[in-house]
C-alpha cells in the first residue's frame, strides 16, 4: 500500500492544531511578535519531550515511524481531545486496516427490518466509507428517493453538498460542518485508498465550503443533533439524530432521526407516512440505475 496520502494527513493535522494554539494556552510566554500564528515546532517539540528535528520531519510527511508512547506525548502537548487522539493514532498506524472487506452496498436482512421498524421515522445504514447501504420507506419520505441516484453517488458527503440539501435543511451549515468532522474522525485508517482522495479531490472541485472547512481538519465523533427540516409537503420539522454502531466489526452505522418533543414533527412523520403507503415503494438498497446526484430532480414521489 501506498502510505504517502496517510503521512500527508497526519503532518497536516499536526499543523492545524499547532497553529490553533497560543503560547499561553500551554503554559508557555505570550510571544511579542505576532506573525507566525499558533505554536512554533519547536515548542511542541519541547513539549511533548522529543528533538525538534524529529518533530519537523513529521511535520514534513517524511517516511519515519513514531511510537504510540511519541503519539500520546504529543497529543498532550497539543491538547489533543479522546477524538482527535484517537484519528492521530489512525493515521500513524501503518497496520491499519481496509475499508475493501465491507461489501459496498447491501445490508443483512435483519439490518433491514431493524430500519424498517423505525417507521414513520426516518433511518438508514452507513458503511465505513460514510456511502449510504439501506434505508427505510420514511427516509424517502423525508428526504427523497435515493433510487433516483446512482448507487455510486448514494454518499452521506456527496448528498449534503448538493443543491437539494442545502435547500431542504435550514441549519445546514452546522450539521454539514458536523457530518464533515465525523467522517474524517472515522475514515482516518483509508486516507491513503483512491476512494478517499477520489472523494475529496471531486468534492474540493464542486464545493468551495468543502474546501475550506476541509482545510480546517476538524475531528469530531457523533453526538446528538438537532436538524431542522423544511419539507415542502407538511413543513418544518425538526429531527434529533442518534448513531448506533453496529457491532460486527463492519464499521458499519445506522442512524435514527427521532422528532424532537413538542415540535409537531412526530404527527407530520406519520402524515408523510400515510401520504405515500399507497404507493409501491421501491428496494431500499437497489442496485438499478438513476440520475447522476448533481440533476435537479423530483426526489419525491407524487
Amino acid at each position: 500500500m501506498n502510505y504517502d496520502q496517510r503521512r500527508a494527513e497526519l503532518a497536516d493535522f499536526l499543523k492545524t492544531r499547532r497553529l490553533a494554539l497560543q503560547p499561553e494556552e500551554v503554559g508557555l510566554p505570550p510571544r511579542t511578535s505576532r506573525r507566525t500564528p499558533g505554536l512554533r515546532r519547536e515548542d511542541v517539540a519541547d513539549l511533548a519531550g522529543i528533538s525538534s528535528s524529529w518533530y519537523s520531519w513529521l511535520e514534513q510527511a517524511r517516511n519515519i515511524r513514531v511510537s504510540d508512547h511519541v503519539l500520546h506525548s504529543l497529543a498532550a502537548a497539543l491538547r489533543l481531545n479522546a477524538e482527535e487522539c484517537d484519528y492521530l493514532l489512525a493515521l500513524a498506524n501503518e497496520d491499519a486496516r481496509s475499508s475493501a472487506n465491507v461489501p459496498p452496498d447491501g445490508v443483512p436482512p435483519a439490518l433491514q427490518r431493524i430500519l424498517d421498524s423505525q417507521l414513520p421515522h426516518p433511518a438508514f445504514a452507513l458503511g465505513p466509507r460514510f456511502n449510504i447501504l439501506a434505508w427505510n420507506q420514511a427516509r424517502t419520505d423525508v428526504y427523497g428517493d435515493l433510487t433516483r441516484i446512482l448507487p455510486a453517488q448514494r454518499h452521506l458527503l456527496r448528498l449534503f453538498f448538493d443543491d437539494h440539501m442545502r435547500e431542504l435543511i435550514q441549519n445546514w451549515e452546522p450539521s454539514a460542518r458536523s457530518v464533515l468532522a465525523e467522517f474524517r474522525a472515522a475514515t482516518g485508517p483509508y486516507v491513503h485508498e483512491p476512494w478517499f482522495t477520489a472523494l475529496v479531490r471531486q468534492l474540493s472541485e464542486n464545493s468551495e465550503d468543502f474546501r475550506t472547512w476541509w482545510r480546517q481538519h476538524e475531528i469530531e465523533r457523533h453526538r446528538v443533533t438537532t436538524r431542522e427540516v423544511k419539507h415542502p409537503f407538511v413543513g418544518r420539522m425538526m429531527l434529533e439524530e442518534t448513531v448506533l454502531v453496529v457491532d460486527d466489526r463492519s464499521g458499519r452505522r445506522v442512524i435514527l432521526e427521532i422528532p424532537q418533543p413538542g415540535t409537531g414533527t412526530e404527527s407530520k412523520l406519520t402524515a408523510l407516512s400515510l401520504r405515500y403507503q399507497h404507493v409501491q415503494a421501491p428496494p431500499r438498497h437497489s442496485n438499478g440505475k438513476g440520475l447522476d446526484v448533481t440533476a435537479r430532480t423530483n426526489r419525491w414521489r407524487t
